[in-house]
């Protein structure tokens, strides 16, 4: 997905973490999955009180856990280095944190950095007191750490730390970690380092400031917005938009009119966010911009303000030489529901650029509701999969008969798996039609294709249908395969949902489930701590040795050749699970299927629809590298859920940091990626 979340325009991350089919999914996968907040009814408790936590000492352990009952492997006497990126691919903490009072730096700051990686809460401690090793790296790589175990409760010793703090970059590396947590407890600290000496301190503390989201942090950020660096004025503009405040709206406006380009781009988008409907005539403006990353945010700003007077404006984007903003235009004509713009639109049905055709076919949908279904219909056959897949879910909100029918026919249809899965999407939304929908949807549980069902369980959660608790339950014992656990992860998020004591007793059972997405989403759901979720050896996850592997990649596409250079220091993994599947030809012939205007280009899925991978999964090597334009991150489904799926931003993506693996970056040929489109193929993968 994604993520998602991924998202774009909504939140790549915003991330309810479900699998959106449209142009803006917001997954960096075949998923999204960040955890949702379920609130914890009567029902819940009374689970709760039969299967409260047992102290840590008393926790039922599997094998891999860190209270396995096998004996651990034996730590060296002293922890080298690669032992300890074993134990963090691993997933294992045995050794680590007495690793932490190593004489060697390196074997210091490793551990600190293996803990952040593997996420145990209970390691939480041992990383607070690494906050005062004498080592500026090894406190560096605590305080990434920290951020990353999401305890908001360690808030205040990363605030105490950076206050005595001398070390730059440890300073800084305090303030991201306290921006990762999103507690309002950091806002203060947050507030001073805006105006600290070093304008890197000062750009971390922008960045911080859009993850905590406190109205606190507005008038800081306003007073930096006539910084002389286009670095932090990007960053005042992208946080306010993120805090969403609409004082923050003159001072926005002011930076649409900016002389650089990421600013007036960043401004353009925070301006929607903020809700300044007052601006339409600013964003009309920026529709004729030079930068076609700020025509394209302009224009999805106008569709999110529906600034309806300003149709024929965005209408005439449609012929833009830039595919991302004609599909951007063609999106936001529908958001708009301009029926004059329906010409227009379907003319655009006709543009060479899959994206366009499929904005354009829903917005038709929004605008025209079943009528525009003859018009449409043509291309639920000629789209790639994953925009197939997304243009019938749209159908889902769509009233009518027709659109029903519609639906209920293409979900049944087992020979084109992407529109089959699409169409149960749909079915989700569609609550007043339940009565027609959730037979369906439960005959579907047991489809063939595990995409199907999965996608079933989700729109039976979205629907909330208690009388499907029985139907969920059995697919909780699938096992074997990540298709299984795909498909498990989507029926404890119904479970999860629905929230009837039947089916929080069945999540119950699933508390030392292999999959951390899953323990993530029954913890949340049964109103257990974060740190109950625990270590369990996931026989899916794969940690390949690491070798010496090629520095570069060409890959070459029909668009063109690209060219990324590997980071093998902070994603060893990740690389050696690229370079072996490229030299296997397993990229060769695949297409991008996913592409989001000024967000990001996605491929690796096998499939063609985004449910695709390996057959196998990879640990998360999260690290401090930024995403910029032309970052290459993997995408997920959940934490450690990485397989073949990878992705290159369009733009500077900050929500994406500490969430998303960075194992390459694009070095030649970045202009091709900004012409693919969905369906555009890679044909062939060169390791240099």
């Amino acid at each position: 997905m994604p993520a998602a979340e991924p998202t774009p325009p909504v939140d790549p991350t915003r991330s309810d973490l479900h699998r959106i089919h449209l142009h803006r999914p917001q997954t960096m996968r075949r998923r999204l999955i960040l955890v949702p907040v379920v609130a914890v009814g009567l029902a819940a408790w009374a689970v709760v009180a039969a299967c409260a936590p047992a102290p840590a000492s008393a926790q039922p352990s599997s094998p891999g856990s860190s209270a396995a009952t096998a004996t651990p492997p034996a730590a060296p006497p002293v922890p080298r280095v690669t032992w300890i990126e074993q134990r963090a691919a691993e997933r294992d903490t045995t050794g680590l944190r007495a690793a932490l009072q190593a004489r060697a730096v390196a074997v210091r700051a490793a551990a600190a950095r293996a803990l952040g990686l593997i996420q145990e809460r209970s390691t939480r401690e041992a990383l607070l007191s690494a906050l005062d090793d004498r080592s500026a790296t090894v406190r560096r790589e605590a305080a990434f750490a920290i951020g990353l175990l999401g305890d908001s409760t360690a808030v205040s010793p990363l605030a105490a730390r950076w206050e005595r703090e001398i070390d730059p970059a440890t300073r800084e590396a305090l303030i991201t970690a306290i921006g990762y947590l999103s507690a309002q407890a950091g806002a203060p600290t947050v507030s001073r380092a805006l105006s600290a000496k070093r304008e890197y301190e000062r750009w971390d503390a922008a960045l911080a400031a859009a993850r905590i989201r406190s109205r606190e942090l507005v008038a800081p950020l306003v007073a930096q917005a006539g910084d002389a660096r286009a670095e932090m004025r990007w960053r005042v503009a992208y946080a306010l938009g993120r805090i969403g405040d609409r004082t923050a709206a003159p001072t926005l406006r002011s930076l649409s009119r900016d002389r650089a380009e990421m600013v007036r781009m960043s401004a353009a988008r925070a301006l929607a966010e903020v809700g300044d409907s007052a601006a339409t005539d600013v964003l009309a403006a920026l529709l004729k911009d030079s930068g076609w990353r700020v025509r394209v945010n302009a224009a999805r700003a106008l569709g999110q303000l529906q600034g309806r007077d300003r149709a024929s404006s965005v209408r005439a984007l449609l012929e833009d030489p830039s595919a991302h903003v004609r599909w951007e235009a063609a999106s936001a004509l529908g958001q708009l529901r301009d029926s004059s713009s329906v010409a227009a639109l379907t003319r655009a049905l006709a543009d060479t650029a899959t994206g366009v055709v499929q904005g354009a076919a829903i917005s038709l949908l929004n605008i025209q509701g079943e009528r525009a279904i003859p018009t449409v219909a043509p291309q639920l056959d000629l789209l790639p999969a994953f925009l197939r897949s997304g243009l019938i879910e749209a159908l889902g909100t769509v009233p009518g008969p027709m659109a029903l029918q519609t639906l209920l026919a293409r979900a049944r249809d087992p020979n084109d798996a992407p529109t089959a899965a699409g169409a149960v999407s749909g079915l989700g939304h569609r609550k007043a039609d339940s009565g027609q929908v959730i037979p369906v949807l439960r005959s579907l549980l047991g489809a063939r294709d595990f995409t199907v069902a999965s996608s079933a369980a989700d729109a039976i959660g979205q629907l909330a249908d208690s009388a499907s608790v029985p139907s969920l339950v059995p697919l909780l014992g699938r096992s074997g395969t990540t298709q299984d656990a795909d498909v498990r992860a989507s029926a404890a998020g119904a479970l999860a949902a629905i929230k009837t004591r039947e089916a929080l007793a069945a999540l119950a059972t699933m508390r030392r489930d292999p999959e951390r997405r899953i323990r993530e989403t029954v913890c949340t759901a049964l109103g257990f701590p974060a740190d109950s979720i625990g270590l369990v050896k996931n026989p899916l996850l794969r940690a390949p040795a690491v070798k010496p592997v090629p520095r570069t990649a060409q890959i070459r596409t029909e668009r063109g050749i690209v060219q990324i250079a590997f980071d093998h220091a902070r994603a060893p993994v990740t690389v050696e699970n690229f370079v072996s599947l490229a030299r296997a030809g397993y990229f060769n012939g695949i297409a991008f299927h996913r592409v989001v205007p000024n967000f990001v280009v996605q491929d690796g899925c096998p499939r063609g629809d985004g449910w695709g991978g390996p057959g196998y999964e990879i640990p998360c090597e999260y690290n401090d590298h930024a995403y910029v334009t032309g970052t290459v991150g993997m995408a997920l489904s959940g934490k450690d859920t990485g397989g073949s799926q990878w992705f290159v931003t369009l733009s500077p993506q900050p929500r994406l940091e500490g969430r998303y693996t960075v194992f390459a970056a694009v070095t030649r040929g970045m202009e091709v990626v900004e012409r693919i489109m969905p369906g555009d193929r890679i044909l062939s993968v060169t390791l240099k």
